[in-house]
């Protein structure tokens, strides 16, 4: 599972205040649980005091990865003070965030409230009719989360949600680390199996004590830990591989710990090392099996 990392997955809402302030404020929020509040942008909250509107507002356009659009039932038709309709001024806000996001090749997003109808081509000025080559989507208050939900979907191809973001990097860690003690494990094994000293070798006996061939399960316990935590964030049909990944390892560590136990009487230092050390190579393999079947596919 790999997000794309073009720039910060950021997400601009484009809105009227006149006409869907209120949804704006209440679809930043929405999106900020699903994304990240840091990721999701609108103006009137998150432009400083004394900047320079102009430069802020195109600065947070050209760097973001998606820009919503919502239209409301006054988003073509609201009017200043001569009469004239506000978004065929060269000089309305909503029309020129939505033009930048068109020159930069930003994704667009039109987000229709409570059944308003997109505007026909012929409604629309020139340089805005493009908008009209992306799919739109509904929101109403009185489906909101379902609405949200769905559109969260839609956005979440194009950029990481916030649990896409923690599972990435949980992935690379837990990858990482077995990955690490499978190799040195099996190298050790290998190493042994060919050249197994007939009398003492203290350097030999140094490698593989029972100490250092105990640390594969020292990672793979931290691996079972940190599983546990972030399976809530796994999609459903998915977290059964990571589940049988988990019983794998409480199971195989549990399993070699009393081998150990059983044998140490009967055996050599290397011999219970070697035992160790083929036991985390058999259930760090089958863990990391599970763990790819898993995908790391967030909810």
């Amino acid at each position: 599972m790999f997000f794309n990392s073009k720039k910060q997955g950021r997400i601009f809402i484009s809105y009227r205040r006149s006409d869907t302030q209120g949804y704006a404020g209440r679809l930043s929020d929405s999106l900020g649980d699903y994304f990240g509040e840091n990721r999701v942008f609108r103006d009137i909250e998150d432009i400083k005091g004394g900047s320079e509107y102009a430069k802020d507002i195109e600065s947070q356009v050209s760097t973001a990865d998606a820009v919503i659009v919502l239209i409301g039932p006054q988003w073509l038709t609201t009017a200043d003070s001569d009469g004239n309709r506000r978004i065929d001024n060269p000089n309305d806000w909503v029309a020129q965030e939505i033009v930048m996001a068109m020159e930069h090749g930003i994704r667009i997003f039109p987000v229709l409230i409570e059944g308003t109808v997109l505007p026909r081509a012929e409604e629309l000025p020139e340089k805005l009719a493009p908008i009209l080559n992306y799919n739109a989507i509904t929101i109403s208050d009185s489906k909101w989360d379902a609405d949200i939900l769905a559109l969260g979907k839609i956005i979440s191809f194009d950029i990481p949600t916030t649990n896409e973001r923690i599972l990435f990097w949980v992935q690379a860690l837990i990858y990482s680390l077995l990955s690490i003690s499978l190799i040195i494990s099996a190298a050790t094994v290998a190493k042994s199996a060919i050249n197994i000293p007939s009398d003492y070798d203290p350097e030999v006996y140094k490698l593989i004590a029972r100490p250092i061939a105990a640390i594969p399960f020292y990672v793979i316990i931290s691996a079972l830990i940190i599983l546990s935590l972030i399976l809530r964030l796994i999609a459903k049909e998915k977290q059964k591989y990571i589940i049988y990944s988990i019983v794998t390892g409480v199971v195989g560590s549990a399993f070699f710990f009393f081998g150990f136990v059983f044998i140490r009487e009967q055996s050599t230092i290397m011999e219970q090392s070697m035992f160790i050390f083929f036991g985390s190579v058999l259930v760090s393999t089958l863990m990391l099996l599970f763990l790819g079947l898993s995908g790391f596919k967030p909810k």
